[in-house]
């Protein structure tokens, strides 16, 4: 492993720390307010874009719940009515959120221009990544040999399944234990193997594969990163293990796909 990898691999384990802490800080504030996520999504809405139409609140939100704990009242606007943020909630807001809004502006501005257009530019970038693979994830709950296959005799519930392939989608730059997938799914190892094999008609490792293979796939469309940074980006343990398990699962090399030839 080089330099330039061992940093990589740094940058992305800080990434996975930091959405795993803010998930943690939004759990918490969610604790501390009395509310769920659509309702904390609601709060951010009427902070950062001002009185919003009922009809544009975060679908779930619980406007009563809102209400009742007096962070938000509801006014007449025009023909309809509008939400509004009630001083009560700016208060906690600002006790909340304020602080680290402040030290984050203070690590920022330290920075030199140059850095902040670099680190902007960066941020934009993971932006779209980020929404493009939430929608690709968010497809599992319709693709085939989901939920509707998961309700077979002796296969993982539909939620179960969810979980388990999330996981999977998550974590496939490393290697994935069955230890770890049958956690996730609440069940032990033997009966977990048994009702993933029901549930998708192929064992977790193939799963696995298959799901690394599509993801190189992906890769080797849109990105000019060499065949080994790809294996070792999904999961693979060289680029001749990856090229073994590719050519078998599409008929095909790598090196091929890549010159457009599948």
């Amino acid at each position: 492993m080089g330099p330039r990898h061992a940093l990589l691999e740094q940058i992305g384990a800080d990434i996975a720390h930091f959405q795993e802490a803010s998930a943690l800080f939004d759990a918490t504030v969610g604790e501390v307010l009395a509310l769920g996520r659509a309702e904390m999504a609601c709060l951010a809405q009427l902070h950062f874009g001002g009185p919003s139409p009922l009809s544009a609140v975060p679908r779930g939100t619980d406007v009563e719940r809102l209400e009742l704990a007096g962070y938000v009242r509801r006014e007449a606007a025009g023909s309809g009515r509008r939400l509004v943020l009630t001083e009560h909630a700016r208060e906690w807001i600002e006790t909340i959120w304020g602080p680290l809004r402040e030290e984050g502006f203070q690590l920022m501005a330290a920075l030199p221009e140059a850095d902040l257009k670099v680190l902007a530019g960066v941020l934009s970038a993971v932006r779209g990544v980020q929404d493009r693979h939430a929608s690709r994830v968010a497809r599992l709950l319709q693709a085939p040999g989901g939920a509707g296959a998961a309700r077979r005799r002796g296969g993982l519930s539909a939620a179960a399944l969810h979980r388990v392939r999330l996981f999977i989608e998550a974590h496939l730059a490393r290697r994935i234990r069955v230890e770890e997938l049958a956690r996730h799914s609440g069940l032990s190892v033997f009966y977990f193997t048994r009702a993933f094999r029901q549930s998708m008609a192929m064992t977790p490792h193939a799963y696995v594969q298959q799901r690394r293979v599509e993801r190189a796939r992906e890769l080797l469309s849109r990105t000019h990163h060499s065949l080994g940074e790809i294996a070792l980006e999904v999961g693979f343990s060289s680029q001749s293990h990856f090229t073994t398990v590719f050519r078998r699962l599409t008929g095909l090399t790598p090196a091929v796909v890549r010159r457009g030839g599948g």
